[in-house]
């Protein structure tokens, strides 16, 4: 049985995606999607990987946050998410 449910559960943990990269919104203005890999997760540690991965883009100019929205992982199910839209000033 418990390895039944194993078999069932292990293609489903490769589904998570955990950053979406850095994604150009317009010129100048970029956003980062990380999302947790369990309903664990907490969004506050998504956000600030999202918030390191706009200054790292930006290393040799300064990252100005613009926004950040936070979605808790659902009663039924959905990852926690952390989107952290910036700018390269």
């Amino acid at each position: 049985m418990k390895r039944l449910l194993l078999l069932i559960l292990l293609p489903l943990t490769g589904c998570a995606v955990e950053t979406s990269g850095v994604v150009r919104l317009s010129e100048g203005t970029y956003m980062v999607t990380r999302q947790g890999s369990g309903p664990w997760v907490a969004t506050e540690a998504l956000k600030t990987l999202g918030v390191r991965e706009a200054n790292a883009a930006c290393a040799p100019k300064k990252a100005r946050v613009l926004n950040v929205n936070e979605r808790h992982s659902g009663a039924l199910g959905g990852w926690p998410e952390a989107e952290v839209i910036f700018r390269c000033d």
